[in-house]
């Protein structure tokens, strides 16, 4: 009768399997191997991706799937948590990786002015300042975290500062009517607060104006509102929010800070320069609240359904945002972006008008991201190591080998398979193989045969290459 699984791990001293998650984002043992480290990641393009203080820098690493950029994504968010713990001078993370919401509202729009006859916009036209619109709904939800956990004093402001956050506020918190007008309420109250005699005086101030002029002055003001609202509702296509209630939100704001942001106008759908002040606004709100930087990482560029994989798509998407004046906007802005292998492509053949825009040689790039045999053995004796009973011990991958087997056959194994998830799924397969054929005859380690391991890493040169046929690219 065959082993199991667990009499396997038993054997080697193991609590838990090292090699069930091929996914960072599900794998504890690769969370407590970061945690370990003191949060850093082990590969040699850490250091430049990563920045001092962390995230500090634009840096893009290009890379295919499997190969652990979540992993080095997760490894930078733990590592700004923990700076943050110890450090007054917060970083705020900003995630922008979640593209269906921003892409299928943008869609909407897109279909809505084909039914009114206009011309219908595309993935094409989803542009520099759609992305700075959709950064900065991920912005107001960072912002808004940071109030929950009560990180922010927002005290630190001063008075226009009230004002351009409460204007970004209600223009880009997203969420359901009910959600956004709690919100932009409790804001008010405390951003912009009205003692008593303050609001006595101004409604007595507005009764006496509305009966001098009749009411044309209030009614004028209500106007005012009302179309800065529904610029924001047509300019602003990322998101879908009811005009009533940006309207609602506005009117806590004073209507001549609102004339001076020019934001009433149309035509500022696709304005960099609107985006780029908006995006400057933030920046000074947070570094006064306290932040010393604010890390945006791009990442999952790939997934959106409307993108779905395709290199051409994903190039239209990611493009716009390759501009040197938003890369480089501020010292204390940061762009961390992960991305797809074949987009280097674009990179390397872009023509020099593209190049200029982009200035590539201003951006740490980090291509290729591979990993080495001996870096993948390393990696693989580590998780082996933190899943025993006593983790303080090294317990290196060749104590799961017939002794027959020499490390340097498992080391050309490993750089067969080149990327962390092979590594992990081939060793799961390798014990898995190895409990199928053996019956327990002694108190030792069950151990891989030599029979096994070359049954299995034959097969493993034809698995990777239908995988990155199924993907539309190449492992090299």
């Amino acid at each position: 009768m065959s082993i199991t699984m667990s009499q396997f791990l038993k054997s080697h001293g193991l609590q838990r399997n090292p090699f069930i998650e091929e996914e960072a984002q599900n794998d504890k043992v690769f969370e407590d191997l970061v945690n370990e480290s003191g949060y850093a990641f082990n590969h040699q393009a850490w250091d430049k991706f990563f920045g001092d203080p962390p995230g500090r820098g634009t840096s893009m690493i290009f890379g295919v799937k499997g190969s652990g950029k979540s992993a080095l994504r997760l490894a930078l968010e733990k590592n700004i948590a923990h700076f943050n713990r110890e450090h007054p001078e917060h970083i705020l993370l900003i995630n922008y990786d979640d593209f269906n919401a921003f892409l299928e509202a943008f869609k909407r729009r897109g279909d809505q002015d084909r039914k009114r006859g206009e011309t219908a916009i595309t993935l094409k036209d989803f542009g520099l300042a759609q992305h700075l619109d959709a950064i900065l709904v991920c912005g107001m939800e960072a912002l808004l975290d940071e109030l929950k956990d009560g990180n922010i004093d927002l005290d630190r402001l001063e008075h226009y500062q009230r004002h351009d956050l409460m204007m970004l506020m209600a223009f880009y918190v997203s969420g359901p009517p009910d959600r956004y007008n709690r919100i932009m309420e409790s804001m008010g109250r405390r951003l912009l607060p009205r003692g008593f005699f303050k609001r006595l005086g101004r409604g007595i101030k507005g009764i006496i104006v509305a009966l001098l002029s009749l009411g044309i002055v209030p009614l004028a003001c209500r106007s005012f509102y009302a179309g800065v609202a529904r610029s924001a509702e047509r300019e602003i296509l990322v998101r879908c929010r009811n005009a009533q209630d940006i309207k609602r939100a506005l009117r806590l704001i004073p209507s001549g800070y609102l004339k001076d942001q020019d934001v009433r106008r149309r035509g500022w759908r696709d304005d960099d320069d609107v985006r780029r002040l908006f995006v400057t606004k933030f920046i000074d709100i947070m570094l006064a609240l306290g932040y010393q930087q604010i890390v945006v990482v791009m990442d999952k560029v790939d997934e959106p359904s409307l993108i779905n994989g395709d290199r051409e798509r994903m190039e239209a998407f990611v493009w716009p945002l390759w501009n040197n004046r938003i890369l480089q906007l501020h010292p204390n802005l940061s762009f961390k972006m992960l991305l797809p292998r074949q987009l280097y492509e674009a990179v390397r053949k872009a023509g020099s008008e593209k190049a200029n825009e982009a200035r590539f040689d201003k951006q740490k790039i980090i291509y290729p991201f591979r990993w080495g045999d001996k870096q993948l053995y390393d990696m693989m004796s580590d998780r082996l190591r933190i899943c025993r009973d006593d983790p303080s011990q090294p317990y290196p991958l060749q104590n799961l080998f017939d002794e027959a087997m020499s490390t340097r056959e498992i080391l050309t194994a490993l750089d067969r398979l080149r990327q962390p998830r092979f590594v992990l799924n081939y060793l799961y397969r390798l014990i898995a193989e190895t409990c199928a054929h053996t019956d327990r005859a002694n108190d030792g380690p069950v151990l891989i045969q030599h029979d096994i391991f070359y049954q299995i890493t034959a097969t493993i040169g034809e698995d990777i290459k239908q995988y990155y046929q199924t993907l539309g690219e190449s492992p090299e």
